[in-house]
């Protein structure tokens, strides 16, 4: 492939085997070409250098003109630079050592970031995680622009990302301890809205949540935001409204002291996947598949057992 310098890797090659033979035709059965295309290759790469490289002899192969010379010896270290370019590129493909950007879904991250860390320090310890906590929107900005490699987050919020599914979660509501409401166990979301919903301030979840009530045939009710999923507990115990989450926490307490409840939908909308997104096209590296070995197993394991259930 050649690049704006108009000369390619492979035209370099051609003209370090044939310098080093001393001949065109053993070079080509050196690099398992023809003469014809290894001769073109070279004389190519001459009019595109503006210098001589070769002096070619009837009969005798070719050798080295005083700027071939020189050259040769920039174009060794060039195939040097190359293909310890490449070794390092299937390094990088192939170990689980090394740093791994990760955008973690604020919402998620409390329940699920620190069992996932923990497994991942006992099973690659030489994998080291940078972690990014985001609203939905800016983790899709995250992948866009480099900054993470893998987002873990809903597949409702992945946007036009590539999504893996690894565990499936239904919504359900979080009511303050002495609301009524929850006293049965179950509630419709027609009970819910006619008060205020407390959400985290991210315009796709409101969209997912205004989605929600449409499929269910019910108003979509006036909006709370806050920046944090405590603020949002604590708004919660204090009577502001309702919440609807897929994370149950096995704490009812709030950090005021506050205390909600966990109460199922009685028409719950279908489960929604937690999982990892990425960039469209991009290849996994073995890095972020260690990664995702471990955010599964933590998804269905600690978290499915306490704080998903």
């Amino acid at each position: 492939m050649t690049d704006h310098l108009g000369f390619s890797l492979t035209q370099l090659r051609y003209f370090v085997v044939s310098a080093e033979l001393g001949n065109i035709s053993e070079a080509a059965d050196r690099l398992c070409a023809s003469q014809s295309t290894v001769s073109s290759a070279v004389m190519r790469l001459e009019r595109q250098l503006g210098v001589q490289l070769l002096l070619r002899h009837h009969a005798r192969g070719v050798t080295l003109t005083p700027s071939g010379r020189h050259l040769l010896r920039e174009a060794r270290v060039l195939l040097g630079q190359a293909s310890n370019l490449k070794a390092r590129g299937n390094a990088l493909a192939s170990e689980t050592a090394g740093r791994l950007d990760v955008g973690f879904f604020s919402a998620i991250a409390p329940y699920l970031l620190p069992s996932a860390c923990r497994m991942a320090k006992e099973r690659h310890a030489a994998l080291q995680l940078n972690i990014r906590e985001a609203a939905a929107d800016q983790l899709v900005e995250f992948l866009q622009d480099g900054r993470c490699e893998v987002a873990v987050t809903y597949d409702f919020l992945a946007g036009d990302a590539s999504f893996r599914p690894l565990v499936d979660l239904s919504v359900h509501a979080l009511l303050a301890e002495d609301d009524p409401r929850g006293a049965s166990g179950s509630i419709a979301l027609r009970e819910l809205v006619a008060g205020p919903l407390v959400t985290l301030d991210s315009p796709p979840l409101v969209r997912h949540f205004e989605k929600v009530c449409a499929n269910a045939g019910v108003p979509m009710p006036d909006v709370i935001t806050t920046a944090g999923l405590e603020t949002l507990r604590g708004l919660v115990a204090a009577g502001a409204g309702f919440a609807l989450l897929h994370q149950r926490t096995s704490s009812t307490v709030t950090l005021d002291g506050g205390r909600v409840r966990a109460v199922d939908l009685a028409d719950p909308p279908a489960p929604s996947s937690l999982g990892v997104a990425m960039l469209p096209g991009l290849a996994m590296s073995s890095r972020a598949e260690a990664f995702v070995d471990v955010l599964r197993s933590a998804a269905l394991g600690d978290l499915a057992a306490s704080s998903l259930a």
